[in-house]
């Protein structure tokens, strides 16, 4: 991995492997590598750590603390070791324990008596290091990390940050994706590309209002987009409950309130639509009352205030 510009950088932060933990409404992400990485944002911001050693320090573990409290939820457990050790499965995190004049790989999650005696540390590699160096470029991740995995908790998460900028920072985001309500976005090069792929992946690949399946492997192309409930420039919110995967036809559909996804998961229909015009207003009216497709993965089944926001605005 050789990451060259801010939108690369927020691409890989979408995409982390964080899994998936709970049951019913209860099953959520787990917070735990993103509220790492906001942690180590504020050591770097703070002077008392750089990319090239990031202390697991008792410092850290009070940050995670404070960040993890504001997003907890039932099943999730205060355990910064975890996301420490684990992600160096996402390919720009090396955790080290130095001894006897050296650094080797650090073989199992670190200790709070480590943590006290300063022995581990982590490396940022894969070009993410250099994004990590100037306050503008971090206020970006920071936002990008909020954006993807915590947008509801922007209010508690946002005082808790030791650097200025994420106002800003949050503002350039809006304002490139600031769209109409009456359409999606598609103008930042680093976060849509990453949305659109996990939205289609939770889907796999089919359109949640009439389940067409089109994507050629060999060349990546599908007929299906990831499109944000809520437009990313009215909410700010990237995380995959505010998305739906949605052919071409049915995404222009929703996006001009034509067709709306209710609370209930059920389409409606505008009474603007006239099955008598034409067979594709037909088959947009027939779509009234029709379930949504779900995604395979219950996280990440539509947020019922991302649904009632499109309801409440169809057109009529």
């Amino acid at each position: 991995m050789n990451l060259r510009s801010i939108d690369e950088a927020i691409e890989i932060l979408y995409g982390l492997n964080v899994g998936v933990i709970g049951s019913g409404n209860n099953r959520h992400e787990r917070p735990h590598k993103p509220l790492l990485l906001l942690a180590v944002l504020d050591l770097l911001a703070a002077g008392r750590a750089s990319a090239d050693r990031v202390p697991w320090s008792q410092e850290l573990r009070e940050k995670f603390a404070a960040y993890f409290e504001a997003v907890r939820r039932n099943d999730d457990q205060n355990t910064p070791e975890n996301p420490f050790y684990y992600l160096k499965g996402d390919e720009f995190w090396e955790p080290l324990e130095s001894g006897d004049g050296e650094a080797r790989a650090l073989a199992n999650t670190p200790t709070v008596a480590q943590a006290k005696a300063g022995t581990v540390f982590a490396r940022v590699t894969g070009g993410l290091e250099a994004f990590l160096r100037a306050p503008e470029q971090r206020a970006k991740l920071r936002a990008a990390l909020v954006s993807r995995y915590f947008p509801a908790a922007r209010p508690l998460l946002t005082p808790l940050f030791i650097e200025p900028g994420m106002a800003a920072a949050e503002a350039e985001a809006t304002d490139s994706g600031r769209c109409k309500e009456d359409a999606d976005d598609d103008a930042s090069p680093g976060r849509d590309p990453a949305f659109r792929r996990i939205v289609l992946e939770a889907y796999d690949y089919q359109c949640a209002a009439c389940g067409l399946r089109i994507k050629l492997p060999q060349a990546d192309l599908t007929f299906v987009d990831g499109a944000h409930i809520i437009p990313f420039g009215v909410s700010g919110n990237d995380h995959p409950t505010n998305g739906l995967a949605l052919c071409k036809n049915h995404h222009w559909a929703m996006d001009r309130f034509l067709i709306v996804p209710t609370p209930d998961r059920v389409w409606k229909t505008s009474s603007r639509l006239d099955a008598r015009r034409s067979p594709g207003e037909q088959a947009l009216v027939a779509l009234h009352g029709q379930p949504l497709m779900p995604p395979h993965e219950d996280a990440f089944r539509p947020d019922p205030i991302g649904l009632a926001w499109r309801a409440e605005r169809i057109y009529t």
